[in-house]
C-alpha cells in the first residue's frame, strides 16, 4: 500500500486576536495567523475558537482558508462568543483535501459558574467534537476535532467522575474511527493528562499521543494534543510560539 505524507496541525486561535486570551472586543489579526499557515503549510488544520460571524457568510476558518489558499473548509458553531458581539465560537476544519460527512458532537455541560481571569462572571460555554473524515483520494483518514471546557476556570478537575461520561463520549468515537481505518485527532482538552482522561483511547494496540508533556501556551502549560492511530506512522514533531495565546502545533504523519 502506497503511504500519503500528511502534515496536521492544531490551534485554538482564539477568535483570532492576538495577545492573553479572553480579550473582549479586540480586533482580530487574521492575516497573522494566515502568514503562520503559508509558513508552516499543513494540510490539514483544527481551529478551536474560530468565530463564526452572525449574518454573514464567511466565519473565520472560511476566511483562512481562502487567505491561505486551501480549497476545503468547515465550521461548526459551538456557543456564543465572550470576545466578540454577534459572533459564536466554531470549531473549524482547513484542508487541501476534500472533508466529508463532519457532525458536530456536543458534551452534557454541567452549567457551572465562576468568575474570569479579570473577575467577570462565566458560565460555562458549550463545546464538543467534530468527526469526520478527509477525503486523501482512493482511501479516506478518520478526522476528530474537539475543545473541552476549561474547568480549571471553575475550580474543578477534569478527572471528577462527574466529568467521566464526558471523557467516555469522546473516547467511544476515537475507538471506533480508530477501528474503521487510519485517524487522527487535534484537541484543546484544556488539560495534559491526555493519557488519564482518555484512557480508554490511548490504550495499547489503540492511539498514541504526538506530543509528551510538551507546553502549548504562553503559562508554560500543556492544553493541546495531537493522537493518532496504530494504522499511522509519526514522523516529525512541531510546537511553535506565537503571538496567540496558544502555540502552533503540527505533527507530519505517514497515512
Amino acid at each position: 500500500m502506497n503511504h500519503t505524507p500528511l502534515t496536521i496541525a492544531t490551534w485554538n486561535i482564539g477568535g483570532g486576536i492576538l495577545g492573553e486570551s479572553h480579550q473582549r472586543g479586540a480586533e482580530p489579526s487574521l492575516d497573522y495567523y494566515a502568514g503562520v499557515l503559508a509558513a508552516h503549510r499543513p494540510d490539514v488544520v483544527c481551529l478551536q475558537e474560530a468565530h463564526d460571524y452572525h449574518g454573514r457568510r464567511e466565519g473565520q476558518a472560511q476566511y483562512l482558508a481562502r487567505r491561505a489558499g486551501y480549497g476545503y473548509s468547515v465550521s461548526f458553531p459551538t456557543s456564543g462568543s465572550h470576545m466578540a458581539e454577534r459572533a459564536s465560537l466554531a470549531l473549524g476544519i482547513v484542508s487541501r483535501f476534500p472533508i466529508q460527512d463532519a457532525v458536530y458532537k456536543q458534551f452534557p455541560n454541567p452549567g457551572l459558574k465562576g468568575a474570569g481571569p479579570n473577575g467577570e462572571r462565566w458560565k460555562l460555554h458549550d463545546k464538543g467534537y467534530v468527526v469526520g473524515q478527509v477525503d486523501l483520494g482512493g482511501r479516506t483518514l478518520g478526522l476528530v476535532n474537539g475543545h473541552c471546557f476549561p474547568l480549571h476556570h471553575f475550580g474543578v478537575s477534569p478527572t471528577d467522575p462527574t466529568f467521566a461520561p464526558m471523557w467516555a463520549m469522546l473516547a467511544a468515537d476515537l475507538v471506533a474511527l480508530g477501528e474503521a481505518g487510519p485517524a487522527l485527532a487535534a484537541l484543546d482538552l484544556n488539560d495534559a493528562r491526555v493519557g488519564d482522561l482518555l484512557a480508554e483511547a490511548l490504550c495499547p494496540g489503540r492511539y498514541l499521543s504526538a506530543f509528551d508533556r510538551t507546553p502549548t501556551t504562553p503559562a508554560n502549560r500543556q492544553k493541546d494534543h495531537i493522537l493518532y492511530g496504530q494504522a499511522v506512522r509519526l514522523l516529525t514533531t512541531t510546537v511553535t510560539p506565537t503571538e496567540s495565546d496558544h502555540s502552533y502545533c503540527q505533527a507530519r504523519f505517514l497515512v
